[in-house]
């Protein structure tokens, strides 16, 4: 059976910088207000982050902290996260049934291992999200949104004893939403601003994921295929960012080269993860020709950067 694909961005709202939850939140967000662009400012992530994170500690791409959907970012456009944990889907249908039924979804957290249109069912136990949309009363079924394989987000339709299983045997049995609340859009433009400002004003980079990326695929301390996919998911981490910050800067910069050469720097990184995830299929890459496509990048994030720092301050209209 074919998947049905969900009608929504899916450049913007794609898994290369955003994890499932963080993914599903937005797509939800969008379709419930137009200026969800003012959470994007957060793209705006050093190299030097991604770098620690990714490669340093070792931490998967999935749990990259950049503060994308932080408290005060999701107030001034008048959202409010909510959670609320269960020991048990019982506990919890209540709520999902009015959430569902009041702001038309739930997103839950559970375990892919019971769900089966996740790659890891009945094989790998995972904590994941699940967007639920709608409950058939006539049925007892859930209808949900979720990625396929080719993590793309899905219309899936499941009886209820299979939702109930992946979060009854969870390890997070949360349930989230977002509740919502009037705002003034003159100053949500402001306060988004003044957090943009204070990034790029914090903003330090020594562009080493650049420069030292023969290094690390030359290290006698990591094994080669590990480092081939540890770069992949860090250029993908910043090539969704770069995504994300052109989706702010297109409405917002005072010029408009800025978004320009932010999706620049994300061609220019896919080129770079390209060639990686080629070399984890091969186990091998060209190691100059790679340093030389990041280099590429980096001249373009100079370019962006200095240019931001420059229009700092400056609206749509004033250069």
């Amino acid at each position: 059976m074919q998947d049905a694909i969900y009608p929504y961005d899916r450049e913007l709202y794609s898994r290369l910088f955003l994890n499932c939850s963080q993914r599903q939140s937005s797509v939800m967000l969008a379709e419930r207000t137009p200026h969800l662009h003012h959470l994007f400012h957060r793209g705006l992530v050093s190299t030097d982050a991604v770098l620690d994170q990714v490669i340093r500690q070792q931490r998967p791409k999935f749990d990259f902290e950049s503060g994308y959907l932080a408290a005060e970012d999701l107030a001034r456009i008048g959202f409010v996260r909510q959670e609320s944990s269960f020991e048990t889907y019982a506990e919890a249908r209540p709520l999902l049934l009015e959430t569902v039924r009041r702001d038309g979804y739930a997103i839950m957290v559970g375990d892919v291992y019971y769900w089966p249109h996740c790659p890891e069912y009945r094989s790998k136990h995972l904590t994941h999200t699940l967007t639920l949309r709608a409950h058939h009363a006539d049925t007892g079924e859930w209808s949900v949104i979720d990625d396929n394989p080719a993590s793309l987000l899905c219309t899936y339709r499941y009886p209820e004893d299979v939702i109930a299983a992946g979060f009854d045997h969870g390890e997070l049995r949360r349930v989230r939403h977002f509740t919502s609340q009037p705002y003034d859009v003159a100053e949500a433009e402001r306060g988004t601003r003044e957090s943009f400002s204070a990034l790029l004003a914090g903003h330090r980079d020594s562009h080493r994921l650049f420069e030292d990326l023969p290094d690390l695929l030359a290290s006698p301390w990591i094994a080669p295929e590990r480092a081939i996919a540890a770069l992949h998911d860090a250029f993908a981490l910043y090539q969704g960012s770069r995504i994300l910050l052109r989706a702010y800067l297109a409405p917002t910069a005072a010029d408009p080269e800025a978004a320009a050469l932010a999706g620049r720097a994300a061609g220019q990184a896919a080129a770079v993860q390209n060639q990686l995830l080629l070399g984890r299929v091969t186990g091998t890459v060209d190691a100059t020709g790679l340093h030389s496509a990041a280099r590429e990048v980096k001249e373009t994030e100079q370019k962006l950067v200095d240019l931001l720092r420059t229009l700092d301050g400056v609206r749509p209209g004033e250069r």
